[in-house]
């Protein structure tokens, strides 16, 4: 039964968390060249273990511990999805699953904007924009949910199959 629905959205929220380790958070970029950089402006990416500063850059940023909690909830959220998968026979609890999934979204997100936002401290006079991985764990979140009600059909058509018999 693998080639159900709340498989797919499972098997996408896998995949989005895969691609948020390796996608950028974010963006800090340059409002007025402080710095003797070689081009015009500098952009330091704000990936998930921390910012990726160039050999140039002087000042002086201290990394967090939250970096680390970005990796636990990504890869705790990646195990729960697969072993939503797996347990396809037993449909309340892959429901209970996912609903443990999302309360770790949502803690995956509330610790991203904290993560951006210590930097943002050690970053002045640059300027943050949003990159597309900050927005993964928000798309996850919504396939969860639609996961989630694909689940709630199956065990009900099961209950009306069960009825007839």
């Amino acid at each position: 039964m693998l080639q159900r629905i709340q498989s797919v959205y499972l098997t996408l929220v896998f995949v989005f968390m895969l691609l948020i380790v390796f996608m950028p958070l974010g963006n800090f970029e340059e409002t007025e060249p402080v710095f003797e950089a070689p081009s015009q402006t500098t952009i330091v990416p704000l990936i998930i273990t921390g910012p990726v500063l160039p050999d140039y850059f002087h000042q002086t940023v201290e990394k967090s511990n939250l970096s680390i909690v970005l990796l636990i909830l990504t890869f705790g959220i990646m195990a729960l999805s697969v072993l939503a998968i797996l347990l396809f026979k037993r449909r309340r609890y892959q429901m209970q699953l996912c609903k443990f999934n999302i309360l770790l979204l949502v803690g995956l997100v509330v610790t991203a904007f904290s993560f951006i936002d210590h930097y943002k401290i050690y970053l002045t006079g640059m300027t943050y924009t949003h990159g597309a991985g900050i927005f993964l764990p928000l798309a996850a979140m919504v396939l969860v949910v639609l996961a989630i009600r694909a689940i709630k059909k199956d065990e009900l058509l099961v209950r009306s199959a069960d009825r007839i018999r």
